[in-house]
């Protein structure tokens, strides 16, 4: 519950002190703080809104290093002009506050709790249920028969997994020639399932994964996942941890990419090479 709050609080404060600090800017007051302040602000603010409005970008490095630089840039610079000039404290004190949410944000936040999982490469895994955009049931057995990539995103309202899906969907057709089923799975309602679903340009199956009955069984739930306000949207507070399975037709997991930080996420060159390597698709 504390992480779903968290994140919320952080980007709203990021986006108002960024937009403080261009504020004084044009209004030519205190330059020298509100660069800093900026600094502090500014790139994380870009970042996720970039994300959440293009939708291209599926993954970022393990740590934010640019937003890191400038977050003590900024604390640095509002330190050396107190300490130079004096007055008031509040620009160092914003400065340092921004940079330590930030430090909780990329070791905290970002960090994902793997220790429930039940899926082990060389097994098949335990038996769920999901149900697709029309009302319809899979079992998990039914996958059987031929390879598949299944793709746990945690919803349209993560920019991140719209984008991975976006990626999949561009090779949706290299994958279909091979015979290889892909399946995207998410908690969130049919509603939502439906709406991305007919976003992109390809034939891939979406299924919901209803009230998180399949993650809990995978050991992929992730309780309170969904920053707090997107419940008003009809989003559920509990999410699933992102992760890709590769199954081969006996149903058998081949593969699995269990991410400890939500960013971090594999591309589909990385699926094709591993299912070129396990023999599930030809090589050509």
């Amino acid at each position: 519950m504390l992480k779903s709050v968290y994140v919320v609080a952080y980007l709203t404060a990021a986006v108002v002190v960024t937009v403080y600090a261009v504020m004084q800017l044009i209004a030519g007051q205190q330059i020298v703080p509100a660069i800093g302040l900026l600094l502090t602000s500014a790139p994380i603010s870009l970042m996720i809104g970039a994300m959440m409005v293009l939708n291209n970008k599926a993954r970022t490095s393990d740590r934010l290093r640019v937003v890191a630089v400038g977050a003590w840039l900024g604390s640095a610079l509002t330190a050396y002009h107190h300490y130079i000039d004096g007055g008031s404290l509040e620009p160092l004190s914003i400065a340092v506050l921004m940079t330590a949410l930030y430090y909780f944000y990329d070791y905290w936040y970002a960090r994902l709790d793997r220790s429930a999982s039940n899926l082990t490469v060389g097994k098949r895994m335990p038996p769920f249920e999901l149900v697709s955009p029309n009302g319809d049931i899979l079992n998990s057995e039914a996958l059987q028969g031929s390879p598949s990539i299944l793709i746990f995103y945690r919803g349209n309202w993560c920019p991140l997994c719209v984008a991975q899906v976006k990626e999949i969907a561009a090779r949706y057709n290299d994958l279909k020639q091979k015979g290889v089923r892909v399946l995207l799975i998410s908690p969130q309602s049919q509603r939502h399932t439906k709406s991305i679903a007919t976003k992109f340009d390809a034939a891939m199956e979406f299924y919901q994964d209803k009230d998180n009955n399949a993650a809990r069984t995978l050991g992929l739930e992730n309780k309170y996942g969904t920053p707090f306000g997107m419940q008003v949207l009809g989003y559920s507070s509990h999410t699933v941890l992102p992760t890709v399975i590769i199954t081969g037709s006996d149903g058998i997991v081949h593969w699995v990419h269990e991410t400890d930080n939500y960013r971090v996420r594999p591309e589909p060159e990385t699926y094709m090479a591993i299912m070129r390597e396990k023999g599930l698709i030809s090589a050509n």
